[in-house]
This record gives structure tokens, C-alpha cells and sequence, in this order.
């Protein structure tokens, strides 16, 4: 009985785990897709280059972008949002969010040298994409807990 009081336990801190992570993460991509709606080209130039130290050459394409980019960012927030409020039923959208940061480390290891040239923001980043990927991978509901 009481290992399976400790197995109960660990699935439940699994469990916080992962919906503490996917809520902050959902948080964080809605309220930055709102920000990317709402902010002028401007004022977000400023902010990537306080926050991610480069420069956005302001050009009349970056608007749509911008705005394109945070339609992905709102979706891909409600995705984590959903995920978060019932990890069971919505176990699937991990995979997604797995893939995306898996492609990001990836990217912001071939392009380390052009997103922040004096290394202080990539290396933050980087670890703060691994380990997303890694606490949704290793706490994220197992198939058969599905109901």
C-alpha cells in the first residue's frame, strides 16, 4: 500500500509540474501575441533590443509580420492554456509544443552569433528552451492515464 501511495505522489507532482509549466508558458505566448497586436512597430523594436539586444530594422514589411507572427503566438498560447487546464484530455497538443521548442533550441544554436552577438541573452535563452522541452517531455501525461 504504501508503494502505491508514493507512485500516486510522484504522478501527482508530475502532474503540477506540468501544468505549472505549460500555464506559465501559455501565459507568456498569449500575453506576448497581445502585446504584438496592440504595441506600435516602434515600441517593440525598443523592447527586442532592451530584452534580446538586437536591433529590428523598422521597414514596412515588419508590421505584417508582427502581426502575423503574433496571431501564431495567441494560438500557440490558448494551445498551452488548454493544455494546462486539463493535461488528460488534452495531451496531444504536447507534442506540438515539444516540436516547437526542439526547433527553436535548434535554431538559436545555428544562429547564436546573430541573436545576441554578445552572448548574454543566448545562453539564457537556450537554457530556458531546454528546459521547457524537457520538464513537458519527462511530466507530461502518459498515454495510458488517458480517461
Amino acid at each position: 500500500m504504501e508503494k502505491n501511495k508514493t507512485k500516486k505522489e510522484k504522478q501527482n507532482m508530475k502532474e503540477r509540474i506540468f501544468k505549472i509549466v505549460t500555464g506559465i508558458v501559455g501565459a507568456y505566448h498569449l500575453a506576448l501575441g497581445v502585446v504584438g497586436l496592440t504595441l506600435p512597430v516602434e515600441t517593440i523594436a525598443e523592447v527586442v533590443k532592451a530584452v534580446l539586444g538586437f536591433v529590428l530594422k523598422i521597414t514596412p514589411q515588419l508590421p505584417v509580420i508582427l502581426k502575423f507572427s503574433s496571431v501564431y503566438l495567441i494560438a500557440f498560447g490558448g494551445m498551452m492554456l488548454l493544455l494546462f487546464s486539463n493535461p488528460q484530455k488534452y495531451r496531444l497538443f504536447a507534442l506540438p509544443a515539444l516540436a516547437l521548442f526542439g526547433i527553436r533550441f535548434v535554431i538559436n544554436i545555428v544562429y547564436f552569433d546573430v541573436i545576441s552577438p554578445d552572448r548574454t541573452g543566448s545562453f539564457v535563452s537556450l537554457g530556458l528552451l531546454a528546459f521547457f522541452f524537457l520538464a513537458i517531455l519527462f511530466t507530461m501525461p502518459k498515454a495510458s492515464d488517458e480517461s
